[in-house]
């Protein structure tokens, strides 16, 4: 028995207790509690915090940790003969922690999500990467006049010039930066004034001041989600949630990442499916300077499946199987088997392979979708939920 399918009898037991429980009550006197009373879904919700986003959490502290760690070797070898060497630590660090953090991209609820669009919503996710919502040339003028120096400066700063996606234009780009020729840095003489060695010292010292503020973040997340995560299944007083089923649909609103990012964003703008004005527009793919676009639709699916599933505790794939549709549980569980399948046969990051290979990505595109058909299908009525606006009327 493999992990996935070990997780799945743990869940499947703890549930299976819960029916014995309620197939014990009198006949004739017990009835099927409502959807938001439902010990079944008490359960889920309430794992959801510790066995599910705190695990992968604390993943990506650890690693941000390395990479912290990384960067100040990088930064302490700057006109070194062990630069290179220590660059190259630090460019790995970095992958490890993209790596750990796209899987809980797919977790953005309460703290993590949006408080424009998610009920309890605490905007933590685009302090630790704000893609889309990048500026590379916002993170050269802040190296440029070195910024990042001053004393609170990663409290105050916006997020396109924080976190990771700022963390991999430091670690990737030229010896030049990327702003017109207008903008200060380059009229006022600030990056020449630098000289090219100032410049890889300033950047090694920005991407020190970064990953430490990605630490602080993260920590700050871990104790966001030890406080929220109870208050996600306790419906009425204390909670943003006024019955569980709202609590489980925040939930699956956060699953539908896997439509409007993942597919949409990530690969149906890249191969000119949306949003595009050319045939194809592969500068539109996350992750191109690192080339860690494939990668990271890889976690995504993992982090879809640990949170469809509960990791090690029961997911909404066992509250489909307790109301009798094993059928659509283990068709999600197929599907997210054959995405990740197509990913492994395009084999090359995304804005390669939209030009070098675009029927397997639009194949890998296709097997995506499936999956949040297979969430905007039976599975919302069974489990009497409401898709969200941004996925519902997709077409792509």
């Amino acid at each position: 028995m493999g992990p996935a399918a070990g997780r799945r009898a743990a869940s499947w037991g703890l549930l299976g207790g819960l029916a014995v429980l309620a197939a014990a009550q009198p006949l004739g006197c017990a009835t099927e509690p409502a959807p938001e009373d439902d010990p079944r879904v008490a359960e889920v919700l309430a794992a959801v915090g510790p066995e599910v986003v705190l695990p992968a959490l604390a993943a990506v502290h650890e690693d941000a940790v390395a990479a912290e760690q990384a960067m100040i070797a990088w930064e302490a070898a700057i006109g070194t003969e062990d630069e290179a060497a220590e660059k190259a630590l630090a460019v790995e660090a970095f992958r490890a922690v993209v790596r750990s953090w796209q899987v809980v991209e797919v977790m953005q609820i309460g703290p993590l999500a949006s408080s424009a669009t998610a009920v309890a919503g605490g905007d933590g996710r685009d302090r630790i990467y704000s893609w889309p919502l990048t500026n590379p040339c916002r993170v050269d003028q802040e190296t440029g006049r070195q910024a990042y120096a001053a004393d609170g400066w990663a409290d105050a700063a916006l997020v396109n010039v924080l976190g990771l996606d700022a963390l991999e234009h430091l670690l990737f780009a030229g010896p030049d930066n990327v702003c017109p020729g207008q903008v200060d840095i380059n009229e006022d003489g600030l990056w020449d004034a630098l000289g090219e060695e100032g410049v890889r010292q300033a950047r090694a010292e920005y991407a020190v001041v970064l990953t430490g503020a990605l630490v602080a973040d993260l920590e700050a997340q871990q104790a966001a989600w030890e406080a929220f995560g109870p208050k996600l299944a306790a419906a009425g007083d204390g909670s943003p949630y006024e019955t569980q089923i709202d609590g489980l649909n925040a939930v699956f609103d956060a699953l539908f990442y896997l439509e409007t990012r993942s597919k949409d964003l990530k690969l149906a703008v890249p191969l000119g499916l949306r949003d595009c004005a050319e045939p194809v527009c592969p500068e539109e793919v996350e992750h191109v300077p690192s080339g860690e676009s494939l990668v990271a639709l890889e976690a995504n699916l993992d982090g879809f499946e640990q949170l469809f599933t509960g990791g090690d505790g029961p997911g909404l794939d066992d509250l489909l199987r307790e109301r009798g549709h094993t059928d659509l549980a283990d068709q999600v569980l197929a599907d997210l088997d054959n995405a990740r399948s197509e990913l492994e046969a395009l084999g090359v990051p995304v804005d390669a392979g939209v030009v070098d290979d675009p029927d397997q990505a639009l194949a890998a595109h296709d097997a995506i979708k499936q999956i949040a058909d297979d969430l905007k299908g039976d599975i919302a009525t069974v489990l009497s939920m409401q898709i969200p606006a941004e996925a519902a009327g997709d077409a792509d």
